[in-house]
């Protein structure tokens, strides 16, 4: 998780800190409807040796991979630069992937950047996540 909010920070700055922290927990929640509400309608994720992931493809994936895995997640928040309506976080995160059926937690962490645009009802969301995350 992200470090406690300070009073020093931003309205946005915290409101883009608790997004992170509520999508780890709908990760963990297997609650797709609350990551969706986290994202722009034209949400873009960015894999290595992936095509990039709509948001369409994203549900897809995520509702698949609930019926057979469990999700573990942990924020380490490097960075949150906010200019207008975009923010962009460097975040370094740790996801653990625990199969249902029992066998080994696959561990996998590293950086990650984000690109938040703030919507016509002052909300962040996720625009844009390049993820960099490789097996441990």
């Amino acid at each position: 998780m992200s470090p406690a909010i300070s009073p020093a920070m931003s309205p946005d700055e915290q409101q883009i800190r608790t997004l992170i922290d509520t999508w780890c927990a709908a990760s963990a929640d297997g609650d797709l409807i609350a990551q969706m509400n986290l994202m722009t309608d034209d949400v873009l994720f960015l894999t290595s040796g992936s095509v990039p992931m709509r948001r369409d493809e994203f549900a897809a994936a995520f509702k698949s991979m609930l019926e057979t895995v469990r999700l573990e997640c942990r924020s380490n928040i490097q960075e949150i630069t906010i200019s207008g309506d975009l923010a962009v976080c460097w975040n370094l995160l740790e996801i653990n992937v625990t199969p249902i059926a029992g066998g080994a937690t696959i561990q996998r962490a590293g950086n990650t950047l984000s690109v938040f645009r703030r919507g016509a009802d002052a909300r962040w969301r996720i625009w844009r996540d390049a993820n960099l995350m490789t097996t441990v």
